[in-house]
């Protein structure tokens, strides 16, 4: 459950149920404001600061989305299969197809480079604010953006300064009313030490994905490198052997990507009825291409297996969403707690004079976003529909013209902090499918056609004479910037090389990014710099009616979640508990996909205790992001890996429901056991159990 992007500038988290405090387990809260004295009153125990330090420093973020932890003095991360799978299709071949069969490194010599992978590991926060608020503060809404980013880059790159494995990124949090500075150390050198078969990882496939029970071995480990040797990491969680019991107090710390709980009615009718109906659609027709792309052979389904994962997983989740804002009482909710914030802003004289009217303001912003949506979203945010050829293009092309001005004039991607990061995922010897290619960019560039229509300037602009399918076929198989030394040359060459060029690819994007940038520009004068100016306002009226008793919205930076092991009730009375066994899963298997079972668990089943906990539902609080979190007992210990939510738990990206939504992790105890009876890796169970 990665983070899923989306079509408006999303605000901040707060619960809709009741905004002026998180109830039961609600929240993703930052480690510098954690409540500890909730937690203490509903469960008798708290984590005190050596605690939170503690977890910390030991966990972990993927830069592709997910969340991870440290788990030996030997830089060994624990994550989900699905978080790594990329690097599994990038080690495998027509011969070698390792989401199919698994990896196991029996020793660290056999752990395999992840090609274009990276770990962040978070060793500071520090608050910005005020400096932020004085560069920007004067700027019109129109201009805000541009004066705000312009800040954050000068406050990046002096906080990174010379230091190659140094990362530092300025967070916005409660909608503009706090500004936070992030430090992390990046490895770039990750190795996989262990992937499970996809069979194994992903039992029950599409049909199981965000239900319960589930019976997934959705777990894989990663080796952190520093001058080609083991990272030494002396702050990492150990593994717990003990079985987890119903109802005690558990943790998840991880980085949940985004969350939208406290928009205007005006944005969440935009996310409902606009938004949501047209990304499922096109979700759906991609979805379709894909299988069928897949049925044509092994190899076909091997090359696209990732990208269909993704698509059905994106498609389902935004499906919960749009189920969840329908419902009558969950919208009613929105505007009772909007009316609310009013009503108290209303009350005070010096908050209505500091607020205004920004719900106004937001809605005139949603209004104009209307009108150029569609062609935003094709030409400029989903431009090329993961193409990796053309996002190589794009980069190389922008980050040309980008590097020639001033730091702080530039894109975000491309200032002086950020673009070792984007050269090493340029520079990354990462397989690229031609044909997985050709139907991605054929398919954006026949949507882009049928919604902007044929008579658009910027469509004719980028088709010329050709069809969709006649230029997708000519770009995928005739431009180099396949080639990582290609990608590097036309980079390193600057301006001068990008003019120059004649690559089919790099000519495509250079011909209309004039007009995709001009989108760009007209979406942060009209829609996102009045939107974020009238939220910060806003953030201003709740910090003034709440203080700071509630939670920022999710970030993809590091929160804590707090709940318990539990089951839930349906609304039909049917009682679901929190456990899946090792038996459960003998039982639901078919020997046909979804319910296939790996061969290496079919042989393992007589050596395994069929009571073994699998599987498990707690009420913490998670989104899109935590895909890879540890799952985390009072002492700190691993006790599970979480990888997904029950269907409930869709909603959340909206309110929390303390009744329904529900935390799935794969149980630690099953980890333990079938690393060793099922994989026969007892020398990495050993390491987890740090005995070495």
């Amino acid at each position: 459950m990665k983070a899923l992007s989306r079509g408006l500038p999303m605000a901040a988290a707060l619960s809709v149920v009741a905004p002026m405090a998180a109830q039961a387990d609600e929240g993703m809260w930052t480690f510098d404001n954690f409540p500890a004295a909730r937690v203490q009153q509903a469960y008798g125990w708290a984590p005190d600061q050596a605690w939170l330090d503690r977890i910390q420093a030991a966990s972990a973020r993927l830069e592709n989305g997910c969340s991870a932890a440290i788990v030996s003095g030997a830089g060994l991360v624990q994550t989900n299969h699905h978080c790594i799978v990329d690097c599994v299709q990038n080690l495998s071949s027509e011969q070698n197809n390792l989401v199919l069969t698994g990896f196991r490194a029996m020793s660290r010599e056999e752990e395999a480079q992840c090609p274009g992978l990276a770990v962040q590991l978070l060793t500071g926060i520090s608050d910005v604010t005020q400096r932020i608020e004085a560069a920007a503060g004067g700027a019109s809404a129109e201009a805000f953006t541009r004066a705000r980013d312009g800040e954050i880059a000068r406050i990046e790159q002096e906080c990174r300064g010379e230091e190659a494995a140094k990362r530092c990124q300025v967070v916005t949090l409660y909608q503009g009313g706090q500004y936070k500075l992030y430090e992390y150390k990046r490895f770039d050198d990750v190795r996989l030490a262990f992937a499970p078969e996809i069979a194994a990882a992903f039992f029950g496939g599409d049909p199981d994905n965000f239900n319960f029970p589930r019976f997934c071995f959705d777990v894989a480990y990663i080796r952190l490198y520093e001058n080609g040797a083991p990272a030494a990491t002396p702050a990492h969680l150990q593994m717990r052997a003990t079985p987890l019991s119903d109802g005690e107090l558990v943790f998840v710390s991880g980085n949940p990507g985004a969350t939208s709980r406290l928009l205007t009615q005006s944005q969440l009718t935009f996310e409902r009825d606009y938004f949501l109906p047209w990304r499922l659609t096109t979700l759906a027709e991609l979805r379709g291409r894909l299988s069928v792309y897949s049925d044509q052979g092994a190899e076909q389904a091997r090359i696209a297996s990732d990208t269909l994962f993704s698509v059905e997983n994106t498609l389902k989740a935004l499906a919960g969403r749009r189920l969840a804002l329908v419902d009558p009482q969950s919208f009613a909710q929105v505007s009772r707690a909007e009316s609310d914030l009013q009503t108290r802003v209303s009350r005070n004289r010096a908050a209505q004079r500091e607020a205004g009217q920004p719900w106004n303001d937001v809605s005139e912003a949603t209004a104009a976003y209307r009108g150029f949506f569609l062609a935003y979203q094709y030409l400029e945010r989903r431009a090329g529909s993961g193409s990796e050829l053309f996002n190589y293009a794009r980069h190389i092309v922008r980050g040309a013209a980008e590097r020639e001005k001033p730091n702080d004039e530039r894109l975000t991607a491309y200032t002086d902090a950020r673009l070792q990061t984007l050269e090493s995922q340029l520079f990354a010897a990462t397989p690229i499918e031609a044909p997985l290619e050709e139907l991605l960019l054929s398919f954006w560039l026949e949507k882009t056609r049928e919604y902007l229509t044929t008579d658009d300037p910027r469509v004719r602009q980028m088709l010329g004479r050709e069809s969709p399918e006649e230029l997708a076929t000519r770009l995928a198989r005739g431009t180099r910037i396949g080639d990582p030394a290609f990608r590097r040359q036309l980079w390193e060459g600057g301006a001068a090389a990008v003019s120059a060029s004649d690559d089919p690819m790099i000519v495509f994007v250079r011909a209309w990014d004039d007009a995709a940038r001009a989108l760009r520009t007209r979406y942060e004068q009209e829609v996102e710099g009045p939107t974020e100016r009238a939220q910060e306002r806003i953030a201003r009226a709740r910090f003034r009616a709440f203080g700071e008793t509630i939670y920022p919205d999710a970030t993809f930076t590091l929160r804590l979640s707090y709940g318990r092991v539990a089951g839930w009730t349906e609304a039909g009375g049917e009682n679901v508990g929190p456990f899946t066994r090792f038996s459960g899963l003998y039982d639901r298997a078919t020997g046909a996909d979804p319910y296939a079972l790996a061969p290496s668990w079919s042989a393992a089943q007589p050596r395994l205790d069929p009571n073994t906990i699998f599987n498990v539902t707690t009420t913490n609080d998670i989104i899109g992001g935590n895909s890879g979190s540890p799952l985390l007992d009072r002492e700190g210990r691993v006790v599970g890996a979480v990888f997904d939510g029950n269907i409930h738990s869709l909603g959340g990206e909206y309110f929390f429901d303390p009744r329904l939504n529900r935390t799935i992790a794969v149980a630690a105890t099953a980890v333990q056991e079938a690393l060793v009876d099922v994989y026969g890796m007892q020398s990495l169970a050993s390491e987890l159990r740090g005995d070495r």
